[in-house]
């Protein structure tokens, strides 16, 4: 070692190391006796829907080469020479549950987030690219009963027809919930459209996902996270107005500007959800907010203190109407750590994005590192899954 400052790094470094082994070794012996990791936030595209987006001629469309699954989001011909395909992890059912295994992840509930194509297909072209999924989803649960669960993905251009899916979702094919977009949740009244499946997932004491994710233009209230909103973080709109992310300005620092417009949203999503009354009239659907719902644990105190100071009294606690996870910008220990002090351990669900992420491993190890006790990572992991899937009747695990 060249210096003092790089013999202890490596030696942090191996020691990081040296801890997560123990930790998933641990998990997997936990897994083996039943008791590991639980995954509440992970990606899966069935091979139905595969094979729906590659009869396509249109952008959107998938094209199939042996193994590899291209997405094309433009022009009809091949996938250009340098083309990289989809991350199998998307896809293939037996890499996942290697996955699972090495990481001691004992059962995943699965979604998609098919906000991917909400507004880039027509509703009539992508209704039976939903319902495959769900049907898709519902083989996969009936093949791994102790390994998954799954959410069934539904579009918001229709509401109504949603509503209906989400019902055939949950009493026909056994799913525990929906996957939503965020999107449709950063202002009041764009939750509110959704009232016909709230009203479903009631009736069911149904699990929502709110998930980063395009809502359709009819949404009331509907504030993108990208396109017109850019310009508000300091970064340019889309060209045309439209949904894309903006390339920056030569000399900025986009990815950061990126980073908290994606956690801003995120919060605002859960301020809708939590800190208004629109979930009153349904309390028996459980909520979740992808990646630890962004800034809101580090703005609750603020909230706090603005309430306090105009006498009324404090609406912190009601953040506890809301699960969050641990999936990708969710995954910071120090978030983590943050996060179970302002709305409590008991809240909080360990998830992953695999699928769009190729590794178990990081999350596992920002779990493990976060300075919160053992009993609280124990609820993270795996006790508050347990409680939750029971309350939805999942006796697989």
């Amino acid at each position: 070692m060249s210096n003092r400052r790089e013999f202890l790094g490596a030696v942090a470094v191996a020691g990081s190391a040296a801890g997560l082994v123990n930790f998933a070794e641990q998990a997997r012996g936990q897994r083996s006796a039943g008791a590991g990791i639980h995954d509440w936030h992970a990606h899966w595209i069935g091979p139905t829907v595969v094979k729906l987006m590659s009869q396509r001629t249109a952008s959107p469309r998938y094209v199939v080469r042996g193994n590899d699954v291209f997405s094309m989001n433009r022009g009809s011909g091949d996938p250009p020479a340098n083309a990289r395909p989809q991350s199998a992890t998307w896809f293939d059912v037996d890499l996942r549950l290697r996955e699972l295994d090495r990481t001691g992840v004992e059962h995943q509930v699965i979604s998609w987030v098919g906000g991917a194509f909400e507004g880039s297909l027509k509703p009539e072209e992508a209704r039976p690219i939903w319902r495959a999924q769900n049907d898709d989803l519902a083989a996969l649960v009936k093949a791994h009963p102790s390994r998954f669960s799954a959410l069934a993905s539904l579009p918001t251009a229709n509401v109504q027809w949603a509503a209906e899916e989400l019902e055939r979702c949950q009493s026909e094919l056994g799913l525990l919930g929906a996957t939503l977009p965020l999107d449709a949740f950063v202002t009041y009244e764009g939750a509110k459209s959704l009232a016909p499946i709230f009203a479903v997932a009631q009736k069911h004491r149904g699990h929502i996902l709110v998930h980063r994710g395009v809502a359709d233009a009819s949404i009331p209230g509907e504030l993108p996270e990208s396109g017109a909103t850019n310009p508000y973080f300091g970064l340019p709109g889309s060209e045309g107005g439209g949904r894309g992310r903006g390339a920056g300005v030569v000399g900025d620092y986009p990815a950061a500007r990126t980073s908290l417009m994606t956690s801003t949203h995120l919060a605002t999503g859960v301020i809708t959800l939590a800190l208004t009354d629109f979930l009153d009239p349904y309390p028996d659907v459980t909520v979740q907010v992808a990646m630890m719902g962004g800034s809101i644990p580090y703005v609750a105190e603020q909230i706090e203190f603005a309430e306090v100071e105009s006498g009324k009294p404090s609406s912190v606690k009601n953040l506890r109407r809301v699960y969050l996870d641990t999936g990708q910008s969710g995954r910071g220990p120090r978030g983590v750590a943050l996060a179970a002090k302002v709305l409590g351990a008991d809240r909080i669900l360990f998830g992953t994005d695999f699928g769009a992420q190729t590794s178990i491993a990081p999350y596992v190890e920002a779990v493990r590192s976060a300075e919160i006790s053992a009993s609280e990572k124990d609820l993270i992991v795996s006790g508050n899954s347990r409680a939750l899937l029971k309350s939805k009747g999942v006796r697989a695990v």
